[in-house]
């Protein structure tokens, strides 16, 4: 595989098509090839692997994971940054290009490519990404519900994004996306990344969020229409985190279509936010089952 071309190269190639990025869509270009190889190194695919790359860009970050992995879902919504990604990278053959929005599916889940992407026999599903900051917290929530969980993803996203999702129990930072996340996945800040290694440079530091597979967790046995339950769950118990699950549990109840147990006393004077992700997922089985 060639070594890429310089940035400026791919900025006259992005001005001829008449790109200009959009804010709107997180188009930050990461450019420092220490940090791809980083974040592939991270993810630490095989052959034996398929990879989802959703937010390829220039294809930076893709040639490190093709050179890795068994085959790379590569992603992309604007259809410019696909075409140049797929020209430089026209020599690759593990490499399944989709044009689309990664929440492109009914109701704003997966697109259907995502979904679609099992771990083949022996091996892994891994997820690495530069994901848009405005859809960051929506997508980690729809990997979530693939029908096999990664067994790891690697993402940059806004550091506040990545301390909430890591955020312990107790913690203020610690909320609905932390205890559904946590619920599964085994979450750690790797590393801050500045602004100065993207362009156009955004107005926040970025970080590098590890989530690794619980697979002995308090959900792994549970498929993907019953791990949709315990999010909607999740959600309705934090939309009033403050509150006592006395006042809560019923509306979170009916929010999954069943009907909320009895609790002792102690346990209906607790809130949502008093409760690890485990303790979560134990209140939800009693829902379901009450």
């Amino acid at each position: 595989m060639s070594e890429r071309d310089p940035f400026t190269v791919f900025r006259a190639r992005m001005d001829a098509l008449g790109f200009r990025p959009s804010s709107v869509l997180g188009q930050n270009f990461l450019l420092d090839p220490s940090l791809h190889r980083f974040l592939a190194d991270r993810a630490g695919p095989t052959a034996a692997d398929t990879v989802v790359e959703i937010g390829v860009g220039l294809g930076f970050l893709t040639r490190e994971l093709a050179a890795r992995a068994g085959r790379v879902v590569a992603v992309e919504i604007d259809a410019r940054l696909h075409q140049l990604a797929r020209e430089e990278l026209a020599d690759v053959p593990a490499i399944e290009w989709v044009l689309g929005d990664a929440l492109s599916g009914p109701g704003r889940t997966l697109h259907p490519a995502i979904a679609a992407a099992a771990p083949p026999p022996g091996g892994r599903l891994l997820v690495v990404a530069n994901l848009p900051y405005s859809v960051s917290g929506p997508l980690l929530a729809e990997l979530l519900a693939l029908p096999a969980l990664p067994s790891r993803c690697v993402l940059l996203v806004q550091k506040e994004l990545a301390q909430r999702v890591a955020a312990p129990c107790g913690h203020a930072d610690y909320g609905g996306l932390s205890a559904l996340v946590q619920a599964m996945m085994v979450a750690k800040l790797v590393r801050d990344v500045g602004p100065q290694v993207f362009r156009p440079r955004p107005k926040v530091v970025s970080a590098v969020l590890e989530l690794e597979c619980r697979r002995d967790g308090p959900l792994a046995d549970v498929d993907a229409a019953g791990r949709r339950s315990f999010a909607v769950f999740v959600r309705q118990l934090f939309q009033q985190r403050r509150k006592v699950l006395r006042t809560t549990l019923a509306a979170a109840a009916s929010a999954i279509g069943r009907p909320a147990p009895e609790l002792a006393a102690e346990r209906a004077a607790a809130r949502a936010e008093q409760l690890a992700p485990d303790e979560l997922v134990a209140l939800w089985r009693a829902t379901t089952t009450g």
